[in-house]
């Protein structure tokens, strides 16, 4: 089998590190997940949500091109968070063609809940690693990040 080969040839290490932060992911994310079925929101909700806050006020172009979706589903999720007053929708004044977006009270306070209860979360996971691991832990995950980053912009390798 093909697929055996190849991954046959990636050193065990490598295949173990891949296979933890896929778990892990996978981990954090079917929690976010539970605690937004909770508070009625999904995923796609929760990240423009997110986006919204990292940049507000942002138009569609922009959650367009962070979130990858089409824009009528797009639509869709930002008039479900305006109809739920997570969201305000209003007219640009400087030009009136461009409608901004930013969250409301009730959506900031939300998605704050939200990220505290998350960060609570792996902040348990974390417990058993002391403040030196931590800190290493997040220096070699920064160097791994900074790797992939760079091989993104060469081309997809990082043997350039």
């Amino acid at each position: 089998m093909e697929f055996e080969k190849e991954i046959g040839e990636l050193n065990q290490e490598t295949r173990d590190i891949d296979k933890l932060i896929r778990d892990i992911h996978k981990n954090l994310v079917q929690y976010t997940k539970q605690n937004l079925k909770q508070n009625d929101l999904t995923m796609p909700r929760f990240t423009v949500l997110w986006h919204i806050t990292k940049a507000q006020p942002v138009n569609m172009s922009y959650l367009h091109k962070k979130m990858f979706m089409a824009n009528s589903t797009l639509t869709i999720i930002v008039d479900k968070l305006v109809e739920e007053k997570l969201v305000k929708r209003y007219r640009n004044p400087d030009d009136r063609r461009v409608v901004l977006l930013e969250l409301t009270e009730s959506g900031d306070e939300l998605l704050c809940k939200l990220l505290a209860i998350r960060q609570d979360f792996l902040q348990k996971a974390l417990q058993d690693l002391k403040p030196g691991k931590q800190k290493l832990l997040i220096d070699l995950l920064g160097s791994i990040l900074s790797n992939l980053q760079s091989g993104l912009k060469k081309g997809n390798s990082l043997d350039e």
